[in-house]
């Protein structure tokens, strides 16, 4: 079967809908995924971009973000790099309404059983991590 990795801007298009020739072939795309024809791949870096780009072209909230994307991730038409470890982040972006940066970090702290070193406050948002200001 053939195997794809997507790249961020044909998740875009499927999921902002906003190109009158992109959208509707990323849709094909994915609708081929969810038939069985072909494997999407979609990377933790290409999730970040993604949430990153919808945050500051597209202007969407953070927890709105995590919402549409973790809806993403859970339509089981996607072979997800480290889908639990996103899962959590987008669940910590939701809770504390932090960056997905220091919400993957966390996760993946939180994973390990490991602590945070960081000048950045919001880690104390987060009781299953331990957080080491230098």
């Amino acid at each position: 079967m053939k195997r794809l990795h997507l790249d961020a801007n044909v998740v875009l298009r499927f999921l902002r809908d906003d190109d009158p020739k992109q959208a509707p072939a990323a849709r094909r795309l994915v609708g081929e995924a969810n038939e069985g024809k072909i494997t999407l791949i979609l990377s933790a870096v290409t999730v970040a971009e993604i949430f990153y780009a919808l945050r500051a072209s597209y202007k969407v909230p953070r927890t709105d973000i995590a919402a549409l994307l973790i809806g993403l991730l859970r339509s089981g038409v996607l072979e997800v790099e480290h889908e639990q470890r996103l899962l959590d982040a987008f669940a910590r972006v939701q809770k504390a309404n932090v960056d997905f940066g220091d919400a993957w970090l966390a996760a993946t702290a939180a994973e390990a059983g490991e602590a945070v070193a960081s000048f950045d406050e919001n880690f104390r948002g987060f009781p299953d991590v331990a957080w080491h200001r230098p």
